[in-house]
């Protein structure tokens, strides 16, 4: 398999507005760049430093690398650069963030490798990580199929059922307005708290709907119980495209 294209970028700061440089930092400006004292561009008003990485035919061992070494993760796809409102806050505050199509995430499921990533880089406990992993797996499948896909919860408890889900999939994931959609993972560390929010390019859907309920027979919103379950706190934003959890450290 080739190595995924990865290239390192800036974030720079022109006149206070952050924002994306977009040019490759070459290998004997990097030390500099990394104090903070140089501008690729050679704009001295531009002070910088090399956060996001932005990739493009990634794999898992790529997504992590990237992640890993710059603390953001973007992916160029479908002719467009994939990030969110989160990238900027994200990494001012020094946290972890991911931005990937619809197609590339469902087919990476990338909650695992985004929480090994923020587990070795905060030194979080087995336990608290693996919650963690849960509540984010279920946060981006539910973006990604309920939100970017624009497929409903019908029911799969028969096997035709799960068979014309699964063809669903197969079909609006070949559609490239669906699948090149972008889901973002972020996560901020504090003293304190770990705050995760996941933000889907869907068309949105009431919250309300989906409140907590005790009935064993409901057959939407068991996502959403589970992450309550393990979160301490869960708040749903922006229509139903966002969802923001906080852990306890």
């Amino acid at each position: 398999m080739p190595a995924p294209n990865v290239l390192p970028t800036v974030v720079c700061t022109r006149r206070g507005t952050p924002r994306l440089c977009g040019v490759e930092v070459p290998a004997h400006m990097r030390a500099l760049v990394m104090e903070r004292t140089v501008c690729p561009n050679g704009n001295p008003d531009c002070a910088c430093k090399p956060v996001v990485s932005i990739v493009g035919g990634i794999d898992g061992d790529g997504m992590e690398q990237a992640l890993a070494d710059f603390g953001g993760c973007v992916e160029m796809a479908y002719g467009q650069l994939l990030s969110g409102d989160h990238l900027l806050p994200t990494l001012e505050r020094h946290g972890l963030y991911m931005a990937l199509s619809t197609a590339t995430a469902y087919s990476l499921g990338p909650a695992h490798l985004f929480c090994k990533v923020l587990s070795d880089r905060f030194g979080l406990g087995a336990d608290m990580r693996d919650s963690i992993e849960l509540a984010v797996h279920e946060a981006v499948v539910n973006g990604l199929l309920h939100g970017n896909l624009e497929i409903d919860s019908d029911d799969r408890q028969t096997l035709d059922g799960f068979r014309k889900y699964c063809e669903t999939i197969e079909a609006h994931l070949r559609d490239p307005a669906l699948a090149g959609r972008c889901i973002e993972v972020s996560a901020v560390v504090t003293e304190t708290s770990i705050e995760l929010t996941v933000v889907d390019n869907g068309p949105g859907y009431d919250a309300a709907a989906v409140a907590p309920s005790d009935d064993p027979e409901r057959k939407s919103g068991r996502g959403l119980q589970l992450i309550r379950h393990y979160a301490q706190d869960v708040r749903i934003g922006e229509g139903g495209r966002e969802l923001s959890m906080r852990f306890a450290r």
